[in-house]
């Protein structure tokens, strides 16, 4: 890496204008600003809003040159560029998804991990990565194919269906450490004690980019013939899911050279949204840990070649929800028949997300022509399925979650139903309380094709808690509301009252043996504590949902505060939420 750092060979862009080379958090609202001062009636192009093209005012290798020279191809051949027809169709635009999926890893970082182990410097005879799955599957295909060995480090806390691809791949699994974090520092420590032992970057590695950069090469060959017949020619945009980024530098490096106009797009989960926080920082951020719902896409810190290419070419960054998520898995199935894990889909529910935002075109025109690259189905388990099918109506905007209030008296409940009718209900949580007068109901209702095109998703929750109210319903929608979809709604029933010092807590664990164990057993240690409300759901994979009550009496507050951050999971204090207090007390 240091080698050709050190060549800073410079992507040839031709000439520019000099504000071109601005950083993203200057240059991606200016352009957002230039492009909405245009006439209504303009044609938006694929590059920048001033049309112009877009190069770096810093040097460094020439990924383009790299990439055409990379050892990728004497393993792998072309991944297709799949039309996908209800998309488009949906959409009002040609939307291609590039299949990096079908690789015999099932990822795009089969493409660094073998450009990079093909380079391996003479004095090193065996790789060491850490992984939670694709990358160290990846890293196993192409240490298998090339005759090198490897070791993948993995915590305690990875599937063992992981763990046993990667061995029948032929790498060496070591399971160390209950965090990623501790899986890299034993990484760290086995490459430093051995001179023969090379610690592979996952993205960071001028070799590691410009195999992935050979994605953006086949999809710049395969895009004209793909849109040989449409309105216009031009590719308008690639959504790219960034993670550690090497795909989206990669892409964005050759793109950006070859085809200017082109925007490069890319797209994280609001769980794991560190370009997007980096960039508008100007500086790399880190996180304790990778998110656990897109492990495939999620990194605790960037490195500072894939955040200087990201923050030099990259257009833009979309963020999309968990269910948004869900929604482009079912859409890939869809239109492909590829069953993605959600990080891969990632990049097509950002080009769902951006598409469906741009102005509407003329009658009989569309809004251009897409690419999303589907980068990952290595990591997908089958109970994650349950989850990615619950949630895909919700993050389609189909399908509206209702919490109810009502008065709880004969006759009631039939009003209530008929009150929505002829609507689709496909849930009721409902439980009697004999000491409350008020029932508690969540309610979930799914829009038909021809609602859906009559009315956005917020008229139709609209109309139907005006037509609850003519009956003595109060309700509101918590379609959005994290607690009330993934805990509330499967608690609902009687209400204990009031409980002083009720903290309400969620939590994302780690499925593994001990997670939740270490929570109790936190509380456990303090006097006064105590549990008041428990659920736990198993999403499938390796992360588990729980909201808990916890009573902490008066003063004690911060060191409540303390011991949460102190588990070193992802939560958030939900004892303001409308939904507990409203309706689980």
């Amino acid at each position: 890496m240091a080698t050709l750092l050190k060549a800073r060979l410079p992507i040839r862009l031709g000439n520019v204008r000099p504000m071109s080379g601005l950083p993203y958090r200057i240059r991606a609202p200016l352009a957002k600003l230039v492009e909405r001062k245009k006439p209504a009636t303009s044609v938006m192009t694929g590059g920048l809003g001033d049309g112009e093209k877009l190069e770096t005012n810093a040097t460094g290798p020439d990924y383009v040159r790299l990439a055409l020279t990379s050892r990728v191809y004497d393993l792998l051949g072309e991944t297709p560029l799949q039309y996908a027809s209800g998309l488009s169709e949906r959409l009002n635009c040609s939307v291609h998804v590039k299949r990096e999926d079908l690789l015999p890893s099932f990822s795009y970082k089969l493409r660094g991990a073998y450009n990079r182990l093909a380079h391996l410097p003479a004095d090193k005879k065996e790789v060491i990565t850490a992984s939670v799955g694709s990358q160290g599957l990846s890293v196993a295909v192409a240490a298998r194919a090339l005759g090198v060995r490897a070791t993948v480090v993995m915590p305690q806390r990875t599937p063992t269906k992981r763990i046993a691809a990667i061995e029948r791949a032929g790498a060496l699994v070591v399971v160390k450490g209950t965090t990623l974090g501790e899986a890299f520092e034993e990484v760290q420590k086995t490459a430093s004690a051995d001179p023969q032992v090379m610690e592979l970057q996952p993205h960071d590695d001028p070799y590691v980019i410009s195999g992935q950069a050979t994605a953006a090469l086949e999809i710049v060959k395969q895009i004209g013939a793909a849109l040989e017949g449409h309105e216009h020619n031009r590719l308008d945009a690639v959504f790219v899911v960034a993670g550690g980024s090497s795909l989206l530098a990669g892409v964005a490096a050759v793109v950006k050279s070859v085809m200017p106009r082109t925007k490069v797009i890319g797209v994280e989960a609001s769980s794991a949204d560190l370009l997007h926080r980096s960039l508008l920082a100007g500086h790399t951020l880190s996180v304790a840990e990778p998110a656990p719902f897109v492990d495939g896409a999620s990194v605790r810190q960037l490195g500072p070649e894939v955040f200087r290419l990201c923050n030099e070419l990259v257009d833009d960054i979309v963020v999309v929800s968990h269910d948004e998520i869900c929604a482009a898995v079912r859409d890939a199935f869809e239109d492909t028949r590829a069953v993605l894990e959600p990080a891969g889909a990632v990049a097509i529910a950002g080009l769902k997300k951006y598409v469906t935002a741009m102005p509407a075109p003329a009658p009989g025109k569309s809004r251009g022509n897409f690419v999303a690259i589907s980068s990952d189905a290595s990591n997908i388990e089958f109970d994650i399925l349950r989850f990615i099918a619950e949630r895909a109506a919700i993050g389609e905007q189909r399908e509206k979650l209702f919490a109810l209030r009502m008065p709880d008296r004969t006759g009631m409940f039939f009003s209530m139903y008929k009150a929505v009718q002829p609507r689709l209900v496909t849930e009721f949580v409902y439980r009697h309380s004999p000491k409350d007068k008020d029932a508690l109901v969540y309610m979930a209702m799914e829009t038909s094709e021809a609602e859906a095109k009559k009315m956005s998703p917020e008229m139709f929750a609209a109309d139907v808690i005006s037509a609850l109210g003519k009956h003595e319903v109060y309700a509101i929608d918590v379609t959005g509301d994290e607690m009330a979809k993934s805990h509330a709604r499967y608690l609902a029933g009687g209400r204990p009252g009031e409980i002083p010092g009720e903290r309400i807590v969620r939590f994302e664990f780690p499925e593994n043996a001990g997670a939740l164990n270490q929570f109790l057993g936190a509380l456990n240690k303090r006097d006064g504590w105590f549990i008041t409300m428990l659920h736990y759901r198993n999403h499938g994979g390796q992360v588990g949902k729980v909201l808990a009550g916890v009573r902490v009496p008066e003063g004690q507050d911060k060191a409540f505060t303390e011991v949460l951050e102190g588990l070193g999971y992802p939560f958030f204090d939900e004892t303001q939420n409308i939904i507990y207090r409203d309706f689980m007390r």
